[in-house]
């Protein structure tokens, strides 16, 4: 039986449940409020030159991100992995006024006040001695009875109070959230213990992971999903109200001209951000529990600031491609390392308060607070610098923010809720699923999504 169902948005979660179900025979229709697809999957190629390009949005592939490999082969899309840093590195650090250049894995000289027993552990130390542990209490996210007691208890706890019930001292707390697990919401004195740590256990686990980008650019993905489903991405409609009966589902949406049209469907995959779906009407039809979902969920702030420079200068002076500091810009990374041009682009990534700081400002300042910030680190580096960017999600209004991330007691008050149907409305986006932030969660979303209507299960 074929049966039409509407796909509200664009980005990966939706294009991947459009897709399953046009394979399964289904008659399938994708609202984009857009002009593009890809949702919060942005290369940006202007105003770089020579051919250079940088991810505003999702840009890493994991080893296990299944879904994102199958799709990869399935459309012949090659991956390049990322460099990993020779052992005689050096590590640039900005800390309490000072830069500090350290070898590679010793992070001995750090400005934190540490207990003699903690000092002589180094980072990777600490994270065994005080992560490991709370790491195993979190279980599995995938299992369908997730989470246990013991998850449960870390969801009441920020994740600073836990590593403190560890015996983490204040300052072991601070080093191991450094260009980690502050760019995570509003930081460690926010963030539910149990949201920040399972995020940490789907990304690196208990071990390594390889890392991968797709070669071309991230947007290469979005875009052989839609080109799979020709004209059935419709694109400058917004949605404005969701309305269901027993036997259908409308949305009334806005077009670009200001027009109005009414889309009708027997099913409909709503794969926005809830920071997005809670301006939309028609959240009378839904649970109480979906509706505080939807009022409650937080997506990250986050602004990314990209510098190109003529040459590498930190690979030339054989530095690591990843810095960290304590400045406003956060935390430094090499944005392009597996473009092969020799000129560079890096990266400023800042989260939370420091990213809506600096979504207040304009581009032009921003990258110049940026660029100020990464010539303290790297004295020689404002010379060499030809242009820049900038994308702030929290600006962005079909996004309003970046992945989403949870404060004490909202996985386990309400967090089963953001992927329940309701009715005919079935959800995905990455907030959906236990990966948010990832392109894998968003493709296992939207598949997950598209089973559900293939089940044909309704309430």
């Amino acid at each position: 039986m074929r049966e039409r169902t509407i796909i509200l948005g664009a980005g990966l979660a939706g294009l991947a449940a459009a897709y399953e179900l046009v394979l399964a025979g289904q008659d399938v229709i994708v609202l984009e409020a857009r002009s593009r697809v890809g949702g919060r999957v942005l290369t940006l190629r202007e105003p770089f030159s020579d051919g250079m390009y940088a991810e505003a949005g999702g840009k890493y592939v994991l080893s296990g991100h299944s879904a994102l490999l199958e799709h990869a082969k399935t459309f012949g899309l090659e991956l390049d992995s990322l460099p990993v840093p020779h052992m005689s590195a050096l590590r640039p650090f900005h800390l309490q006024g000072r830069r500090i250049l350290a070898p590679f894995g010793d992070d001995s000289g750090l400005p934190y006040i540490l207990r003699a027993d903690e000092r002589q552990l180094g980072l990777a130390g600490l994270y065994r001695r005080y992560l490991f542990p709370l790491l195993e209490a979190v279980g599995d996210p995938l299992h369908p009875s997730w989470p246990g007691p013991d998850a449960s208890e870390l969801d009441g706890l920020t994740l600073r109070e836990a590593l403190a019930e560890r015996g983490a001292s204040s300052g072991a707390i601070d080093v191991l959230s450094l260009g980690r697990f502050d760019l995570v919401g509003d930081g460690i004195d926010a963030s539910s213990a149990l949201g920040v740590l399972r995020r940490e256990l789907l990304t690196v686990g208990r071990g390594g992971v390889s890392a991968y980008t797709l070669r071309g650019g991230s947007e290469r993905l979005p875009l052989a999903l839609a080109g799979a489903l020709g004209d059935r991405v419709r694109f400058g409609w917004a949605a404005m109200r969701i309305e269901q009966t027993p036997g259908t589902v409308s949305v009334c949406c806005r077009g670009d001209s200001g027009e109005h049209r009414t889309f009708t469907a027997e099913r409909l995959v709503c794969a926005i951000p809830f920071s997005v779906l809670r301006g939309i009407e028609g959240g009378s039809t839904f649970s109480a529990e979906k509706l505080r979902a939807i009022r409650e969920l937080e997506h990250t702030s986050v602004v990314r600031t990209f510098i190109q420079c003529r040459r590498r200068l930190w690979s030339e002076w054989g530095w690591t491609e990843d810095w960290l500091t304590d400045l406003p810009m956060m935390h430094v990374m090499d944005a392009a390392p597996t473009q092969p041009q020799a000129a560079g682009i890096l990266e400023a990534y800042m989260a939370g308060p420091r990213a809506r700081a600096a979504s207040l400002l304009s581009d032009e300042a921003r990258i110049a607070m940026v660029t100020d910030g990464m010539s303290q680190v790297a004295s020689g580096l404002s010379s060499e610098v030809l242009r820049g960017a900038s994308y702030a999600w929290d600006l962005d209004p079909w996004a309003r923010g970046a992945f989403a991330w949870f404060r004490p007691r909202q996985l386990t008050q309400w967090g089963r809720a953001l992927a329940i149907r309701e009715g005919r409305i079935h959800f995905a986006g990455d907030q959906t699923s236990p990966m948010p932030g990832w392109m894998e969660g968003a493709l296992r979303s939207g598949r997950r999504a598209a089973l559900e209507i293939l089940s044909g299960a309704l309430a």
